[in-house]
């Protein structure tokens, strides 16, 4: 092909060639003057982003730490559950200095209870009404919704102090969900903020200016003012407003250069330089005008993906582009079915979490997807993976998808069987969620729903050997309640750990539920504990009934880890009273072996388990402790003697040494090192734990019981079940009768 319009067209720009060469340095210094100026404010942007996101993983990192000392630290629930120990306290306070020793930028840490109006901090503990924070604590302790950073402001540490500082604040609930009981607050330090924005928000170019979500300024560099340029960023964390820019420079240089006469005449040159290149080429480059003048229009409506071909000359060029448009139309059209599919995910959701208002045109579109025309009754089912984190270790990542793939299917095909229409995703990683929908309305679900699941159940376990369970919801009668029956669905399941796995569960089962003896079995966690470290085999018939009493509570998931976490603090306190032999002994053979196994013991049948079996591995060696001590079979026959005798008022550590012909110190340190604690507490434990039994199943008086455990004087009984117990015997005998 001859190459006509190239050569015209080249021949046109002779004459104006020299000039634009001419031209070319200094629009070359213009241009990159400029481009040196935007990568400056990109590089302003991610400079800024940075420092947000640093800012933001500090304050979300001690918002972590609040959260993990909350949920695992048993000091912190035992305060909210009204301990007044005083060791109590100061080991609190420590975990409190601990807490505040973490992270540079905290300031103080304290502890609120509303029970008794207590503060504990980091320095000191006092009333609420001393207490120089108190409106805060106010503002927060019965809305736990405030869960986010306060604004900036003073602190003081007692109502009449000086202030220390100015600092943010969070403050959470304690227990977590809960509202008016206790609460935790932190307090950092915005001067270490501002510090550290001085430090790393100040360069040679950027200057970084902070606002708080309420506009007011936290830190600003002198003599920084808002200009156009500027790069904002708004945390999603925190609400605060990032501002970066670059600082001022003169460009004298340029600016001079633009003033000199040269560069008014080089720029009447190439302004008349363009009006020739402008003429010539609409004459001589008319026949392909119009073609080229579309395909720039398709560039620019394409600019992330602009057609670059052949550029031998402009028909090939042509040739190129139609066939380019071609092939990212087939692209657009495959990538809008994908599009779509990722849609219809998200939609679904927003439809089970009613995370947002659903537009009526979109569910009637997905009804025709699924051959409806309206709806007149739903249900939803939640299936989840039996033992997931052993399905993760035991196979692949592809065998994991597979079997993922080949569960939907299941379901999917035994819906079809039975005439169901089902609308199914996965909403987590182990979790599969299903719609049935049914456009009848009055119809009740619950059976149909029963019989599909419990078919794909055992198709699982028989075909697959994987076993799932479900959770079923409620009927409703529209799709803006089918939120509250994925709700009821996702709770049933939450009851897997007492109602045990590779089942279906029904919202029906645990509605009903309640769980008003709790506090009842919670007395067999102390008993448990000290009856295992004295070594009395009457704690594993107590542990037995404990569980036996939380299968007939049956109790969701997060409660029974409660419980668990609550004993778990009672044995190892326990231990702590034992030589360093035996809390190595109980770190090692309880402690490890829990830590490595708590996240795949989903029911309560395997908890028990667990615990008869470490527990027991554990008394057994603590036995074969005490027995190569040699002292072992004479402190059996103390204890013995005390368990038969604890009545006698006379009781005593000297009364022991004449009845065994034992000196009374010797007696006392063989005591203290079998059993962790000295003889006088052991004896007012049993007397106590026999009065408890007195106060529950016999109507006899206070006077007549503390005679019978050994006290010949009621104040003196009173005064240590009180210390003992932590209540008086007749609110102990109101609570428990």
């Amino acid at each position: 092909m001859r190459r006509n319009w190239f050569h015209r067209l080249l021949l046109s720009y002779v004459p104006v060639l020299i000039l634009i060469v001419c031209l070319f340095v200094f629009i070359g210094v213009v241009q990159l003057n400029d481009l040196s100026r935007k990568e400056a404010l990109k590089s302003s942007g991610v400079y800024v982003q940075n420092i947000q996101s640093s800012i933001d993983m500090s304050l979300n990192s001690i918002e972590t730490m609040m959260l993990e000392t909350i949920t695992r630290n048993v000091n912190i629930t035992t305060f909210a559950g009204m301990q007044n120990d005083t060791i109590f306290f100061i080991e609190l306070s420590r975990l409190l200095q601990s807490l505040t020793s973490t992270n540079p930028w905290i300031d103080s840490v304290y502890l609120y209870r509303a029970g008794d109006s207590t503060v504990i901090s980091d320095k000191t503990k006092l009333n609420v009404e001393l207490f120089g924070d108190k409106s805060f604590i106010e503002s927060h302790i019965n809305h736990p919704e405030l869960d986010s950073w306060s604004l900036p402001r003073a602190y003081r540490l007692t109502k009449d102090g000086n202030i220390e500082g100015t600092v943010i604040s969070l403050a959470k609930s304690i227990p977590l969900q809960s509202k008016g009981i206790a609460m935790m607050v932190v307090n950092v330090k915005v001067n270490g903020i501002q510090e550290f924005l001085s430090k790393y928000g100040i360069s040679e170019v950027n200057q970084i200016a902070l606002r708080d979500s309420e506009g007011q300024k936290i830190f600003q560099q002198e003599g920084k003012n808002p200009n156009e340029d500027d790069i904002t960023v708004v945390s999603n964390y925190t609400g605060w407003t990032y501002t970066s820019s670059l600082k001022k420079q003169e460009l004298g240089n340029i600016f001079n250069y633009m003033k000199s006469g040269w560069f008014i005449v080089g720029f009447l040159g190439l302004l008349l330089a363009i009006g020739w290149i402008v003429y010539i080429t609409r004459k001589n480059y008319k026949p392909i005008e119009t073609i080229m003048s579309r395909i720039e229009k398709y560039n620019q409506v394409h600019k992330e993906r602009p057609i670059q071909g052949p550029t031998v000359d402009e028909l090939s060029y042509i040739d190129y582009t139609l066939s380019s448009i071609i092939e990212v139309s087939q692209e657009y059209q495959n990538q809008s079915l994908v599009n779509q599919k990722y849609r219809r995910v998200q939609l679904f959701h927003e439809i089970v979490d009613g995370s947002r208002p659903l537009d009526q045109s979109e569910w009637i579109h997905e009804l025709s997807e699924l051959g409806m025309k309206e709806l007149g009754s739903a249900a939803v089912s939640v299936v989840e993976i039996d033992k997931y984190i052993e399905f993760l270790s035991q196979h692949s990542r592809e065998d994991q998808g597979l079997f993922k793939y080949i569960l939907k299917k299941v379901v999917e095909e035994t819906a079809e069987a039975r005439g169901l229409r089902i609308w199914q995703e996965w909403v987590t990683n182990h979790r599969l969620c299903m719609i049935v929908l049914d456009e009848q309305h009055e119809v009740r679900m619950e059976s149909v729903m029963l019989a599909l699941t419990d078919q794909v159940r055992q198709w699982m376990q028989d075909n697959l050997k994987l076993t799932v369970t479900f959770g079923l919801g409620s009927t409703v009668d529209n799709v803006h309640a089918i939120d509250q029956s994925y709700e009821a669905a996702a709770r049933a399941l939450d009851y897997k750990s007492a109602l045990g796995s590779n089942r279906v569960i029904g919202h029906w089962e645990i509605e009903l539920l309640s769980h008003d003896d709790l506090y009842v079995y919670l007395q067999y966690v102390r008993t448990i504990a000290q009856a295992f470290r004295v070594g009395n085999d009457g704690w594993q018939e107590q542990l037995k009934l404990l569980f036996e009493g939380l299968r007939r509570l049956l109790l969701p998931k997060e409660e029974i880890s409660g419980i668990l976490s609550y004993m778990n603090y009672y044995f190892y306190r326990e231990m702590m009273e034992l030589p360093p032999e035996y809390q190595e002994l109980w770190n090692r053979e309880f402690r490890t072996p829990w830590d490595e196994n708590m996240e795949t013991l989903e029911t309560l049948d395997e908890l028990e388990t667990f615990y008869l079996k470490t527990i027991s591995s554990c008394a057994q060696q603590m036995e074969d402790i005490r027995v190569s001590k040699g002292n072992h079979g004479v402190v059996q026959k103390v204890k013995e003697y005390i368990e038969a005798n604890f009545s006698d008022p006379d009781l005593s550590l000297s009364s022991l040494s004449e009845q065994f012909n034992m000196n009374s110190s010797s007696l006392s340190t063989i005591f203290k090192e079998d059993f962790g604690e000295k003889f006088v507490v052991y004896l007012c434990q049993i007397r106590m734990e026999h009065a408890k039994e007195l106060l529950r199943t016999t109507p006899l008086p206070i006077q007549e019981i503390s005679e019978r455990v050994g006290y010949l004087h009621q104040m003196s009984f009173i005064r240590a079940f009180k210390k003992m117990i932590g209540t008086t015997p007749g609110d102990y005998r109101k609570v428990h009768q």
